[in-house]
């Protein structure tokens, strides 16, 4: 079969199509012909060394749906020939063989092209607001990185919960989107400075929660942007720089700062199942849906990583075999 594969760590030219042998899947696992899967940030910086992974040399992606041809002795509730989509490793690839406790049948409204780019961003914003934000309706949450594909999503599941979305983005037609999805209030970060923005919007108290994926800088400020007793997710560092962050700006206000990675997380820790059962509720309501930036072929990967790396995706970036 063919899959997106690296040998070696650096920069789009260590991406390779190779053919490899088909997977087989463990007892746990589900064996998927692939219809289409996800790329991430993740995978950028997978691609550089700086995202845990399997050993090299090893395929690429998180996430893939498609077609279910094999299901592993201890797999229950999941049958040959549904289609579904999963997240665990090695998506990018005419077939993924995928923990079973990772792999959701998904409803025929769905489209089988979008369903590979949902697993990750669909379940990193669920978990970002409910089971790590504790979000509650009538709160107000600031969304960085708006128009990302986790920030779509974000803006989507806050307003149909019940809160206020202040969401920040780069350009304004990225800041269209996130008002098109329902976000209150947005603020390009390269032309105002947020903080005072959501300073103003809130009367100086602050919003209940801040999704926060850039690191750095934007970091700092977000903390700064916690009402008293709020809480900061932070679930990534794109701008893979420190943040510097005085303990008076969280102690004195009693604001938490809790990390989040949808790949460090116990299993069983969190209900993924459940989770996604709420959401396939709200997508069959209209209430949420899958920005698609772009779908390729797998084979144009590398456009994939450089749209993705140049912060010109609106939404997913989709790949098909």
């Amino acid at each position: 079969m063919k899959a997106v594969r690296l040998n070696k760590f650096g920069g789009l030219e260590v991406l390779e199509i190779e053919d490899v042998a088909e997977p087989r899947p463990r007892p746990h696992h589900v064996l998927i012909k692939v219809d289409s899967a996800g790329v991430n940030y993740a995978d950028i910086l997978r691609r550089g060394g700086n995202y845990p992974g399997p050993a090299l040399p090893s395929s690429m992606g998180l996430e893939a749906a498609g077609t279910v041809i094999e299901v592993g002795s201890e797999v229950t509730g999941i049958s040959v020939g549904q289609k579904v989509m999963g997240m665990g490793p090695g998506g990018q690839a005419e077939y993924v063989a995928i923990n079973g406790n990772l792999v959701f049948p998904y409803p025929d409204s769905l489209d089988p092209i979008v369903a590979g780019g949902m697993p990750i961003v669909f379940l990193t914003a669920y978990h970002i607001l409910k089971s790590r934000g504790q979000l509650q309706a009538g709160d107000t949450v600031l969304v960085q990185a708006g128009a990302s594909g986790v920030g779509t999503v974000l803006i989507q599941l806050a307003k149909a919960w019940g809160a206020k979305v202040i969401a920040t983005a780069s350009t304004e037609d990225k800041l269209a989107l996130c008002k098109s999805l329902g976000a209150d209030v947005t603020i390009n970060y390269i032309t105002k400075d947020f903080e005072e923005v959501v300073n103003e919007e809130t009367g100086g108290a602050g919003v209940q929660l801040v999704a926060e994926c850039v690191g750095g800088e934007v970091l700092e400020k977000s903390v700064r942007c916690v009402a008293s007793y709020g809480r900061l997710v932070s679930y990534g560092n794109a701008s893979q720089t420190l943040a510097n962050i005085p303990a008076s700006d969280f102690t004195t206000a009693n604001r938490s700062i809790i990390g989040f990675s949808i790949g460090r997380s116990p299993q069983g820790l969190l209900d993924h199942k459940a989770a996604m059962a709420e959401m396939f509720g709200l997508i069959s309501d209209g209430k949420a849906k899958l920005i698609v930036d772009q779908v390729l072929p797998l084979a144009d990967v590398a456009k994939a990583h450089q749209h993705l790396a140049s912060r010109g995706a609106r939404g997913k970036v989709i790949l098909t075999p």
